[in-house]
């Protein structure tokens, strides 16, 4: 009775290059889905860091800066900001009501309420489009994530039949039928979590810092709301 050889060596290179051609293409796919998912966690990373010094320079523009027609100046020095697009929407917003006013021959300076709930959409819009715009590909992270370990897993499955083909042909369960298989199996369990587990974590930090900043940007607008309260023209 002819025995299979027990596996030489113990090194995960050569557990890789000696894995059935089944395991070595799930292998294969899953260092795919490693290289997209860091890639996207860096660019991710780059733009938040941008978002977060955008915040921070828009703030101290805020602080030297009391009426809107100063912080328009002040912000016109930061250059292209998601907070400079909430204070460039209330100005255009201003700006065509007062148009429409004087074609109208309307002379109420301040807001109505509709009109008031109609800034307020204005700069929701605003909010939501930077929301929209800085949440992209952040889901490709949780597909990653999720379907990562399932490519795992169709590797340990094929790894454990691959290791009941070495029984049935050496006709006994001893080591060295059944080591191929199971080193495949657990070489493709290992590649599919490892692609997972930073692509979930970060897809759970991006998120929760997308809510971060699309909660700034809604109290940026309604500081802008109150500046206007401020200066008398609501």
């Amino acid at each position: 009775m002819d025995e299979t050889p027990v596996m030489e060596g113990n090194g995960l290179i050569e557990l890789i290059l000696t894995a059935n051609p089944e395991t070595q293409v799930v292998l294969a796919i899953c260092v795919v889905f490693s290289l997209v998912s860091w890639y996207l966690i860096g660019v991710k990373a780059a733009e938040f860091r941008r978002l977060g010094a955008a915040h921070e320079s828009y703030l101290r523009a805020a602080e030297r800066s009391r009426t809107l027609d100063e912080r328009v100046h002040a912000v016109a020095a930061l250059g292209s900001s998601p907070y400079a697009d909430l204070v460039h929407a209330t100005t255009s917003y201003l700006d065509d009501l007062r148009g429409a006013n004087e074609r109208g021959g309307v002379t109420r300076t301040g807001l109505s309420l509709t009109q008031l709930e109609a800034l307020a959409l204005t700069l929701d819009v605003t909010v939501r489009e930077a929301a929209e715009d800085s949440g992209r590909r952040i889901p490709w992270l949780a597909v990653v994530g999720t379907t990562a370990p399932l490519l795992g897993l169709l590797g340990t499955v094929l790894g454990i039949m691959q290791a009941f083909l070495g029984i049935a042909r050496s006709g006994s369960g001893n080591i060295g039928a059944v080591a191929p298989g199971i080193a495949d199996a657990l070489v493709a369990t290992a590649a599919g979590l490892a692609a997972a587990i930073p692509a979930v974590i970060f897809y759970n930090i991006y998120t929760a810092r997308l809510d971060r900043f699309e909660g700034t940007m809604e109290r940026t607008a309604q500081e802008l709301i109150g500046t206007l309260g401020r200066e008398g023209k609501l």
